[in-house]
């Protein structure tokens, strides 16, 4: 019995704060526990600090350019800066009707507010999978892997893998606790 307490005092976890701007098609909760079940299986826990409506219609379909990492719109400038109540190593989760170009979702963020938006055509693993991209992950072309980088509604054989070596890099992310 100790074994399990210490194993789960150990375990690392990711905060996500929720700003929704717009509902996704797959409802967030599912979204949550899809990540929730894939994470878990890595050994992390994935906490939902807070959630909070915007009401920034003009950031609804949000510009996020070649959605690379380390450089952000002017537009994911301006959204990201709503980050109330935001540790600095907790993420923030933008839900927008759309992002131009059109993707299910982009971890590109403003340096020092880490987050991911994500759109409302976005699959029940997009979630995890651009909360994997703030943690540090790249795509891969495995399909049966969480970060599939051919669209998550195409990941085969779910629930999607992570891993060792990705589970090792969350491990080193400034964003798990």
């Amino acid at each position: 019995m100790s074994d399990r307490v210490s194993d789960e005092h150990n375990q690392q976890s990711v905060r996500l704060h929720f700003k929704i701007l717009h509902e996704p098609i797959v409802p967030v909760d599912e979204m949550v526990n899809a990540m929730k079940g894939v994470y878990a299986s890595a050994g992390f826990q994935v906490d939902v600090v807070s959630t909070e409506h915007l009401d920034l219609p003009l950031l609804m379909d949000i510009d996020v350019g070649q959605c690379v990492a380390n450089s952000a719109t002017e537009e994911q400038e301006e959204l990201y800066a709503h980050r109330n109540h935001v540790g600095d190593n907790e993420l923030t989760v933008y839900f927008v009707r759309s992002t131009v170009p059109s993707y299910n979702g982009c971890a590109a963020h403003p340096i020092g507010r880490p987050g991911a938006v994500v759109a409302r055509v976005a699959s029940v693993w997009t979630l995890g999978h651009e909360v994997g991209h703030v943690l540090g992950l790249p795509h891969t072309a495995n399909r049966d892997s969480l970060m599939y980088g051919g669209g998550t509604n195409n990941i085969t054989n779910p629930p999607p893998d992570l891993s060792s070596s990705e589970i090792n890099m969350m491990e080193n992310s400034p964003y798990t606790i």
